[in-house]
């Protein structure tokens, strides 16, 4: 074993154990926020209760195959170990934070040798890298098992010796066979630039990357499920094909920021403040030395550098042209591409020697990314109480009559994590017939299974509709609870219909 070999171990793992210790401070203190932390909780919680690991369900008796399931195991086997919290249903983004920064480590010991440990403090320091760790989705698992394909591209392209850097192959399949069981295609985007750098500079590489080894590693962990899922229901791949595949990136169906300037204005803010604080420090060093021969947008150094800068651009650019093309955007989408950003401005920034004053900024700053997610929990604002599953759970309590043994949001953003909360299902419904696949009926078939046991929310402003669609449905509407936006209805069906007097006044709803 050579001295870089035993070396390399510990300080793989030396950098996991520090990323991990410096991301979880109060990782289980903010409530779950939003439709998609609850759903991706509820989905687990039902994994838990049914037994069933192979098929996802947001409720019993509905489905939910949006997104391959490793994100919804990994958050399963997380309140296995630790309990139904937000704390365990947050650890899989920690621990994806912590192997994420490991990865980069990696690669920047044999893209920016002299410094391995700069590439790392930029990644770690990232405002949105460190923030989206809190977030319960696919896109810290998913930039870390992209990050863990491309450390091992890098392997094979600058490993030590060639029995080191044929491994890089296997590591490539194993990252990103898990990329695509974590979110479907969108996992092997860095994949295109990789293939592109690959095809113009396979002299330059230890070994291929691109290997049946690579094939063998990947296939049975990416297409596994997906396999099993349209074995067992054929008419599945029309769905993951059509659906989740085309309709996503050349339709609006998804609805999130398909305009022609939805780019800016789902990827803007990561320019202005996700990559926040490298950006502006890279900014500085090239007005700094604007006054030198290089071009302020070379990396500077021997080609090597200059060869490693262009890949770290090509898989940034490439990456981000696709999302920009791409009808359904949502800011978490481009995480992963803050990995080739980081290792760009740590070459960029190599020769930065930050003195005392620059020193007591950054370290300032790491306490700053800490403090500003220990006050996330207090950021109630109107709209973010309207979000926040837990205290309309804790309404739900306290006005709605006992027995409420299903929650019903009509025409409405579903709060999910009422599933974590209260351990009763959540149902979707629409009041007309709908195709939606984050819809489970319409609301005259949810009424027609004459369930007294439901607890129905609906808008305030769409709370008379609802009493007429009950009423011509044969029900009664019964007002019971009030919170924020929302209004709550308990429906009779039949005599008890008849016997309802007139309707009780609302609690007073929280501001």
């Amino acid at each position: 074993m050579t001295r870089t070999s035993r070396f390399a171990a510990p300080s793989l793992w030396l950098v996991f154990l520090l990323a991990l210790a410096f991301v979880l401070p109060f990782q289980g203190s903010r409530h779950l926020w939003g439709t998609d932390e609850g759903r991706y909780s509820a989905v687990a919680v039902e994994m838990l209760d049914s037994g069933d690991w192979l098929v996802p369900h947001r409720h019993p008796e509905h489905e939910h195959l949006s997104k391959p399931p490793l994100t919804y195991w990994s958050l399963a086997a997380s309140m296995e170990a630790f309990g139904r919290n937000t704390w365990a249903l947050r650890l899989p983004g920690a621990l994806a934070f912590a192997l994420t920064i490991a990865c980069v480590f990696s690669m920047g010991k044999r893209i920016a040798p002299e410094r391995p440990w700069w590439p790392p403090l930029v990644a770690a320091g990232t405002a949105m890298s460190f923030l989206a760790a809190n977030v319960i989705s696919t896109d810290a698992l998913l930039c870390a098992f992209e990050t863990l394909g491309m450390a091992g591209y890098v392997l094979a392209w600058r490993g030590e010796d060639e029995r080191t850097a044929r491994r890089g192959a296997w590591l490539l399949g194993l990252g990103f066979g898990l990329a695509f069981l974590t979110k479907g295609p969108p996992g092997l985007l860095p994949l295109i630039a990789g293939i592109w750098f690959w095809a113009r500079n396979r002299k330059d590489f230890r070994a291929n990357p691109f290997t049946w080894a690579t094939l063998i590693v990947w296939a049975p962990i990416a297409l596994g499920w997906f396999l099993a899922i349209v074995w067992n229901h054929p008419d599945r791949l029309h769905y993951f094909l059509g659906y989740e595949t085309y309709g996503r990136i050349f339709t609006k169906e998804a609805d999130r920021h398909p305009q022609w300037y939805g780019w800016i204005v789902a990827y803007g803010p990561v320019a202005l403040v996700g990559a926040l604080p490298w950006t502006l420090i890279v900014a500085w060093d090239a007005w700094r030395r604007r006054g030198q021969s290089q071009p302020v947008l070379d990396a500077a150094g021997d080609d090597a550098q200059r060869k490693a800068s262009r890949f770290l651009l090509l898989w940034l650019l490439v990456s981000l042209a696709v999302f920009c093309v791409s009808r359904s955007r949502l800011v978490l989408y481009v995480l992963p591409l803050l990995v080739p950003f980081a290792l760009w401005a740590a070459l960029r920034l190599r020769h930065w020697r930050p003195g005392v004053v620059g020193k007591t900024m950054l370290a300032a700053w790491f306490v700053a990314l800490i403090a500003v997610k220990a006050t996330l929990p207090l950021a109630h604002s109107r709209a973010l109480i309207g979000k926040d599953s837990f205290l309309l759970s804790q309404a739900i309590t306290q006005q709605a009559p006992a027995p409420v043994r299903e929650v019903v949001f009509v025409d409405e953003t579903a709060l999910y994590g009422i599933r974590v909360y209260l351990d009763i299902p959540v149902l979707r419904v629409d009041y007309d017939e709908t195709t939606k696949p984050n819809v489970d009926m319409s609301l005259p078939q949810a009424l027609a299974q004459h369930r007294k046991d439901r607890l129905w929310l609906v808008h305030k402003h769409t709370a008379d509709k609802f009493a007429r669609e009950v009423a011509h449905a044969g029900g009664t509407a019964r007002p019971v609870m009030a919170y924020v936006n929302f209004r709550g209805f308990v429906v009779d069906y039949g005599a008890a219909a008849a016997q309802s007097g007139q309707a009780t006044p609302l609690p007073r709803s929280p501001q």
